[in-house]
């Protein structure tokens, strides 16, 4: 080998490594911020902006229908999501929708709001769920007084079986509300809003709410007899 090829060689390396490095920078590792009642919140510094993305998990005794019923449920809003003032559907299906989202702050703090695209997916094989949601640039509904329309969010809301017959549920999300927010108000937001919302939501589980719901569009795990 000659010492050009070598040369070129060392180089093609040094710049794959560099790729590579890069590549890992920009998907910082999670911090635990929260562990309490069965609920894990984790959050990590998010590419391009000064907020933070955050990262619920809990377990589950559910159907995925069941769970579906229950992010969907307009009712849901102040029941299930933190600090939710209105859940309306704007237009669409069950599965595909445009909805508008208005959410609570402490004082002085205004409101805010957006309107969103939703949409869930299932995975034929592992059969894990997961629904998408995103800030769309729409005046589909106005701005109401006293309300700061966010700049950006964009989230998703996980629901994978488990081997012990339950489901794994993580709510992962970032979001940039737009306006004057002082960063005590953000941190809060960051732990309570997983937190809360995944406390509610095992709380509306053992309730029974929606538990005879049923979507034929969604499959369900198969439930193994012990016997």
């Amino acid at each position: 080998m000659t010492k050009k090829q070598i040369l070129i060689l060392t180089l093609i390396g040094v710049s794959l490594l560099s790729t590579v490095s890069s590549l890992f920078a920009q998907s910082p590792e999670w911090s635990e911020s929260k562990r309490k009642k069965g609920i894990q919140v984790l959050t990590r510094p998010f590419v391009g902006s000064n907020l933070d993305e955050f990262l619920g998990r809990t377990e589950v005794d559910a159907s995925i229908s069941q769970v579906v019923a229950l992010l969907t449920d307009p009712a849901s809003c102040k029941n299930l999501y933190h600090q939710c003032k209105e859940l309306t559907v704007l237009s669409g299906t069950e599965k595909k929708s445009i909805v508008y989202l208005r959410n609570g702050a402490p004082w002085p703090v205004n409101d805010r709001d957006l309107i969103m695209d939703r949409g869930f997916e299932q995975n034929e094989k592992s059969l894990a769920t997961v629904m998408k949601i995103k800030r769309l640039d729409s005046n589909a509904r106005p701005v109401p007084s006293g309300v700061t329309r966010m700049e950006n969010f964009e989230g998703v809301w996980r629901i994978i079986p488990q081997t012990n017959g339950k489901l794994k549920i993580e709510y992962q999300a970032h979001f940039e509300p737009g306006g004057s927010v002082p960063q005590s108000v953000i941190n809060l937001v960051l732990t309570d809003t997983p937190y809360e919302s995944l406390l509610n939501l095992k709380t509306l589980v053992d309730e029974g709410k929606h538990k005879d719901t049923k979507f034929d569009w969604i499959k369900e795990p198969s439930k193994t007899n012990p016997n």
